[in-house]
């Protein structure tokens, strides 16, 4: 809400809208007063002149409808009430009697025996017409009573509730300003709070008070977001240095081998054909580096596409054997697997994911060491468990090995060429196919890793 160009602050906006809907009711319950009250004193007067008008033609009857001069006033002067006046004309029109000589012309021979109002400009007036029929006399008996007081009453107390309106809708609007800015302070106090966090002071948390009510639910999300923030700071300042670290080494043996082949590769062609191979070593590694830290960086973005095909598991299994064994043949690798099982997923990455965990167990297995395979259908999931007799994995370390750039034991993967992020990458994959993974492991006994994804 926008006057000319200010802004209404919260507080405002709440008051105002307290005093809107306190003027609306307090509108409509004053109406409905005024109106029923109006009702009601008309009414009170119709009842009035009815009544009346039975005493007149009571009287009538009293006097076989006998009027001389002498008596009229005797007759009905007592009986007429206060701001009430009565005329009675004869059948032929003649006035036989009128209590007041300043009556208003009304016709007395219409609405016989109905109530009826007049109202006009500053005149109200409540009438009723009889008749009266004795032998061959007739008179009309008109009973009418002027409401100026009734009316007088009620634009009184209209005031009085318009006034009264005024101070209620001031009172509200200040109460409910008043009011707002208490119940607000906790807002007031966040955004304080929120304003002073920065990159540098992400550990800082609001205070949590209040029984479970809206702002500490409001308070409690916010110690939420801030925790995630602080979380991803960390993991990206940590994804940051380790890819760092990680290039550091490649670019410092390239570095090294390109000054080498500078100083003596020229004239030393044993030098120059071991740079080169160097050289083309590191160049791979550096690209299998940079290949995965896209892969992982299109799925946090939510951007790896996901092609899904019906496939042959145990035809995957195979071929992924087949490749490992021309590096790692002294090694023991069995398959156990029904020949036709399938499963629909994207082949590529499942074939990427086998092969990061094949991978890893060919690498910390010792020479002639057992790797099994192991591939069924459970549950409408196919389930894949590579199973190594290698080193294993302490227990405390498992909780922390599909973290990114993660190593168990730093010095063996140098050796291994291991950057830490195949694990990282497998559980990526595992996720993006609405499966899971699990590990269990011995340290010096070996490891298992269970992977189960949905076969449809």
């Amino acid at each position: 809400m926008k006057i000319k160009g200010f802004k209404l602050s919260i507080k405002l906006r709440i008051a105002l809208l307290y005093a809107i809907i306190f003027s609306f009711i307090l509108i409509v319950l004053n109406a409905s007063v005024l109106y029923g009250l109006k009702y009601y004193l008309v009414y009170q007067a119709f009842d009035d002149i009815q009544n009346q008008s039975d005493v007149i033609v009571e009287k009538l009857k009293e006097v076989d409808g006998i009027i001389t001069s002498v008596d009229k006033d005797l007759l009905f002067g007592s009986l007429i009430g206060e701001n009430m006046y009565l005329k009675i004309v004869d059948l032929q029109g003649k006035i036989v009697y009128v209590s007041s000589p300043h009556l208003i012309d009304i016709s007395y021979d219409k609405n016989i025996n109905t109530p009826t109002k007049i109202e006009k400009d500053e005149t109200h007036i409540a009438y009723i017409n009889r008749e009266y029929i004795y032998g061959n006399k007739g008179f009309y008996i008109q009973v009418y009573e002027d409401l100026k007081n009734q009316y007088f009453f009620l634009k009184l107390l209209f005031v009085m509730m318009a006034v009264s309106d005024v101070i209620g809708v001031l009172v509200s609007f200040f109460a409910g300003y008043f009011i707002t800015g208490r119940a607000l302070r906790p807002v007031d106090y966040m955004v304080r709070e929120v304003h002073a966090i920065d990159e540098k002071k992400l550990n800082k948390r609001l205070s949590v008070n209040g029984n479970n009510d809206e702002l500490s639910k409001l308070a409690a999300t916010f110690n939420d977001m801030l925790d995630r923030l602080e979380d991803y700071f960390k993991r990206q300042n940590a994804f940051i240095s380790n890819v760092s670290h990680e290039l550091r080494t490649p670019l410092s043996v390239l570095k090294g081998y390109i000054e080498l082949i500078d100083r003596w590769g020229k004239d030393n062609k044993d030098v120059l054909e071991e740079s080169i191979g160097a050289l083309k070593k590191e160049e791979q590694e550096m690209e299998i580096l940079i290949e995965r830290l896209l892969m992982l960086a299109r799925g946090d973005n939510k951007t790896l596409n996901v092609n899904k095909k019906l496939f042959n598991v145990y035809e995957l299994i195979a071929e992924i054997v087949r490749d490992a064994k021309v590096i790692f043949n002294e090694k023991n690798i069995e398959i156990f697997c029904d020949k036709t099982l399938e499963v629909n997923a994207d082949r590529n990455l499942i074939k990427e994911l086998l092969r990061i965990i094949l991978d890893n167990a060919l690498k910390y297995t010792d020479i002639d060491g057992n790797i099994k395979i192991f591939a069924e259908e459970v549950d409408k999931n196919v389930a894949v468990i590579i199973k190594d007799d290698g080193i294993g994995i302490p227990e405390e370390e498992i909780p922390y090995i599909f973290d990114r750039f993660y190593r168990v034991d730093k010095a063996r993967s140098k050796e291994t060429g291991g950057m830490g992020l195949g694990l990282s990458i497998a559980k990526l994959i595992v996720e993006l196919h609405g499966g899971s993974i699990e590990v269990r492991s011995k340290l010096n006994e070996g490891s298992e890793f269970k992977i189960t994804i949905p076969k449809v």
